[in-house]
């Protein structure tokens, strides 16, 4: 969909399969992402009728994916209109794009874009006709859509691995919707709420802090739910990171068969995790059997509607127990006790302390919601669908663009041989805008910027260009609504002690 992934460029430059064996942070592993990234995005769509189309635009969404998704979806343009299919996709993309603008002010900027019968002659549609058009092309072009962009994630960069393995997150989070009572009954309003709430589950890549699947449900569904539908994306070669909320001994065996390693906080307390301790190891965590009790069966058999569902087997896991103390520079301290529990067994090769630090990642989801509803969404902005189809398609569609702008970021990165962490989302998203916005035709000649060189270079050279992110600091942020209205993000000393577990012993 956008920007194709690192390792189809570099075999696109080199005619064959690239290994990738070689860590992101190694010399070996800086030169074959630079390498890549200069090779360029494989464009997908050689031999595509993209006359007048902004290249900037081809090259940020791939019309051989726009089309395929809606074929794949039956979209079919019964009549010759403005607002086809394809034009639509684009226009709803921008309105993510360019939130908080009206329909005929994005539609001013998207339609031009397209360029040759896209804009019958120059005439751009009304807000009314974008309106018709979404209902016509539906929620599904735009999920599928998002599935393919994000099937094709760049190679993991810097700061994306670690013990050799890609580090990802499960989180969830909620959007505001319209004010509309089919909303309300589709969705569901939280008590006292003003609007309806849309959930949604994600898991992301720690390192570029980009999505790589999504499941969107109502403010009644449970984001355990939500993130049982997810459990088929998860890979080997992978580092899971989770909450506290998303263990049970169900959920953590489905995973872990995926062939991803895990590393899950669970619930503090001598009976809150089904598990005894067989063995103390030398870095001081431990060797637990996960077992099933009988009431947590009795659970599960009501749940699932199965009376005889048998219990499930004992598992082995290690847990790693450690105290997180943060003091400010003001000499304010507390100190939060965290119980991880992980498929890594070896504690030679994984480390306690060094596992401790890399759950920390998992807060890179948290960031990652912070772009999407506050940089780019824009903060107190609710959807505009006014329709549960609706909703779910914009849903989506700040997906797409998100990632679209991920993509530029890790570019960006590989080329400087830098952790993406250093650029700037807000920068790379107001630069996007511009550059798509200065993408327009000549009245005389109708030539466009975007005619004369590689757009995406000059777009990313841009970014190159912009002040980094400051990454070296330690800080800490208020967590409470309450906090955040009285504090501010202060710079923190962070101090890890591997900690003694109270959980109960095996039988000898």
């Amino acid at each position: 969909m956008f920007v194709q992934s690192a390792m189809s460029a570099a075999e696109e430059a080199t005619g064959g399969p690239v290994a990738w064996s070689a860590e992101p942070d190694s010399e070996q592993g800086r030169a074959l992402l630079r390498r890549a990234m200069l090779a360029g995005p494989a464009s997908g769509s050689e031999g595509l009728d993209v006359q007048g189309r902004s290249r900037l635009l081809a090259g940020l969404v791939d019309p051989a994916r726009v089309r395929a998704a809606l074929a794949v979806s039956g979209h079919v343009d019964r009549r010759r209109r403005v607002l086809t299919g394809e034009a639509t996709v684009h226009a709803v993309l921008g309105l993510c794009l360019f939130s908080g603008e009206g329909y005929d002010a994005v539609l001013g900027r998207t339609m031009p874009l397209l360029g040759g019968a896209a804009t019958m002659g120059g005439r751009v549609p009304t807000g009314a006709a974008l309106s018709k058009a979404r209902v016509r092309v539906g929620e599904d072009p735009l999920r599928r859509l998002f599935e393919a962009s994000a099937a094709t994630a760049p190679a993991p960069g810097i700061g994306s691995v670690a013990f050799g393995l890609e580090l990802t997150a499960f989180d969830g989070t909620t959007t505001e919707l319209a004010a509309e009572d089919v909303l309300a009954e589709e969705f569901g309003v939280p008590t006292g709420g003003p609007r309806p709430l849309a959930r949604m589950v994600t898991l992301v890549s720690c390192g570029d802090r980009r999505v790589k699947a999504a499941a969107i449900g109502s403010y009644r569904t449970s984001e355990q739910e939500l993130t049982d539908r997810l459990a088929d994306r998860l890979a080997p070669g992978t580092l899971n990171l989770a909450d506290r909320n998303f263990f049970s001994l169900q959920r953590w065996q489905r995973f872990s068969a995926s062939g991803a390693q895990l590393a899950w906080r669970v619930k503090n307390g001598a009976r809150s995790l089904p598990a005894k301790r067989l063995q103390r190891l030398g870095d001081g965590s431990y060797l637990v059997r996960l077992h099933e009790s009988d009431s947590m069966r009795a659970k599960r058999r009501k749940d699932s509607g199965d009376p005889h569902a048998p219990r499930l087997p004992d598992t082995i896991a290690r847990l790693v127990e450690f105290d997180v103390a943060v003091q400010d520079l003001r000499g304010r301290r507390r100190v939060s006790r965290i119980r991880l529990l992980t498929t890594l067994l070896d504690h030679r090769a994984y480390p306690a302390r060094e596992l401790a630090k890399t759950y920390a990642q998992r807060w890179q989801v948290e960031i990652t919601y912070l772009r999407i509803k506050k940089e780019l969404r824009g903060t107190g902005t609710a959807l505009r669908g006014r329709s549960p189809e609706l909703a779910r398609q914009e849903l989506w569609a700040f997906l797409i663009v998100y990632n679209a702008l991920c993509d530029l970021a890790s570019r960006v990165a590989a080329l400087e041989g830098i952790d993406p962490d250093e650029i700037a989302f807000v920068a790379v998203l107001r630069l996007t805008r511009s550059h798509l916005d200065g993408d327009t035709s000549c009245h005389h000649c109708g030539r466009r910027p975007s005619d004369n060189g590689d757009p995406l270079t000059a777009l990313t050279s841009d970014i190159t260009a912009h002040p980094r992110n400051r990454t070296g600091r330690s800080r800490t942020s208020p967590r409470t609504a309450t906090e955040r209205r009285t504090s501010h993000t202060r710079e923190a000393i962070y101090t890890i002690t591997i900690a003694e577990s109270n959980l109960p012993k095996a039988d000898s």
